[in-house]
Formats: C-alpha cells, structure tokens, sequence
C-alpha cells in the first residue's frame, strides 16, 4: 500500500491535501490504494498512482457537498464545481498547490489522463466529469430547499453524483481500452454503465448509513425510504430488493449486448470486466476501509448486521 500512500501523505512529499495528523491517519485508514487496485488490476504503476491520486482528490472534493461547508450553499457549490471543471479547458493555468490544493491534484490527474487518452475518452471524461457535478448541484439544491425527493428522483442525481461515470473512464485510461464512441451510444452499453453506478451507490448508502445518521447526513437511500414511512429494517429490504434486481439486470443486459467484430468485442469485454470490478471493488473497499464502520467491517460483512446508534 506504499505507493498510494505516499503520494497524498507521505515523509518524502509534501502534504498536499494539508492534513493534520488525526486527519491524515483517518485517510491512511481509508486505503484508496486498495480500491484502486481493485479496479484496474492490470495497470501499470503510473496508471495506479493517477487513479489513488483521483480517489484522494474525489472523497475530498465530494466530502464538501456532502457533509462540509457547500452542503447547503448552492451558489458557492455552483462556483466551486465550474472552476474545478475549468481547469481541464485548453490553455487553463496551472493551478498550484498554495493556489488550491484539491484543483491543483484534480487537474494533474486530467493533465495525465489526458497524455495518455485519445480525444474521444477525454470528451466523454468531460461529460462525465460536467455530469457528476450537475448532480452534487442537484443535491445541495435539494438540501437547501428542504425537499424529499422520491425513490426514482434520488437514483436518478444519485447514480451520477456518486462519480462512478468518470471513474469508468479512468479504468479504460488505465487499462488501456480502446472503444469508439458508438460503442457507449448502444442501449446494452447505456445500461451496464448505469447498472454499475447504482450498485455503487446502493451499497454505499447501505454501509455508510450509520456514519450518516452520526453526521445527521439525510442523502441517503435508506432515509429517502424512512420519508415514505418505512422502518429502517423495512428500508434496508426495500434496499435488498434492488439490489436482487440489478444482479438480475446485469445478466440479461449482458445477453443483450450486440457483437460490433473481433476487434471492438474483445475491448469491450475488457470495458464490461472494468464496470463489474469497480462496482464489485467498491463493496468490497466499504467493508475493509475504516472510513464507514471502523474496525467492524469483516464482522459486519459476515453476519450482515450493523448495529445502529
């Protein structure tokens, strides 16, 4: 786990991310090494300390919609997701660690992604990257006007600001994938990527539940369910069940998948394989990090229980 962690917080670098010493242990804790690692076996070193530098810049960067200071600031939040996303435009300066140390690390991570990319994955980064933030926006919106959204409202800004978009992206810069643009226009293709993201995000909502309730954070899928009257045992089912469903998704989206020739198929194979590991990967992550249930992850995970305060 070395190489990860010495790129954010390390003796031989400086502490970009500015943490003090309980909030670089907390972050040690997390292990974003291990998630990345998950995700794009195959990568190379240069590949792994782009995405773990991408996973620190993204948990920090979605902590303030979350749970910091935009979480109810819509206007700020708007300021802060479109300087971000300008830092990727042509000719943009070089935004330094002093000037800004979370678009300083967001836009090395582009600048590297963009080396070694074709220009159609830089696009489609882009609009990932514009679409994830449209829905941290939608969602401090939603907090600021004290609004419930339904279930199907919730999975829709919920499946995009969960970053599951852009970090597909990532997978295919690290591994190496090359795949025309009409590839991801196929309605297969459109419903593995989502697939992917919603289970992502169900999980999350699931195992960070308790941590959320500590937090008093109601962006949950769970509290979504407790607004419609639900107990919180009812919710979590209700959770179960949409999860039994995309499982049952996944493998008939599969069969519907068209055959584009050899060539194509056998990257999107790798495409597909990248989707199920970072889904996949990531439940994997919430049980081991500390950043969700401390040091009762394994036990959680073995019995299926979580004790709630």
């Amino acid at each position: 786990m070395a190489v990860g962690n010495d790129i954010i917080y390390g003796d031989e670098r400086p502490n970009i991310l500015r943490l003090d010493e309980k909030e670089a242990r907390r972050n040690s804790k997390a292990d974003f090494t291990y998630m990345a690692s998950v995700w794009i076996p195959d990568a190379d070193e240069e590949a792994l300390r782009v995405v773990v530098d991408w996973l620190h810049w993204v948990f920090y960067f979605d902590d303030q919609f979350d749970e910091g200071h935009l979480q109810e600031n819509p206007e700020a939040a708007k300021v802060e997701c479109e300087a971000t996303l300008a830092t990727m435009d042509d000719g943009h300066p070089t935004i330094s660690v002093e000037e800004d140390p979370l678009r300083h690390i967001f836009q090395y991570t582009w600048y590297c992604f963009k080396k070694r990319t074709s220009t159609s994955l830089q696009e489609r980064y882009k609009e990932s990257m514009k679409g994830y933030c449209d829905a941290l926006l939608s969602q401090v919106n939603v907090r600021s006007d004290a609004t419930i959204p339904d279930v199907e409202e919730y999975m829709d800004f919920r499946r995009r600001s969960i970053a599951v978009y852009p970090s597909q992206e990532l997978v295919e810069y690290a591994h190496g994938i090359e795949l025309p643009r009409y590839v991801f226009e196929d309605k297969a293709m459109i419903e593995l990527r989502e697939i992917s993201s919603d289970i992502t995000l169900l999980q999350n909502d699931m195992l960070s539940y308790r941590k959320d309730l500590a937090q008093g954070v109601e962006h949950n899928i769970i509290h979504v369910y407790r607004k419609k009257g639900l107990s919180e045992q009812q919710a979590v089912d209700a959770v179960g069940s949409m999860f039994s469903n995309l499982y049952k998704r996944w493998y008939l989206t599969l069969s519907d998948m068209p055959a584009w020739g050899e060539e194509v198929d056998r990257e999107v194979l790798k495409y597909i394989c990248g989707c199920r590991d970072l889904a996949i990967g990531n439940i994997h992550w919430s049980f081991m990090t500390g950043r969700y249930l401390g040091k009762e992850g394994e036990t959680v995970r073995k019995t299926r229980i979580m004790a709630l305060p």
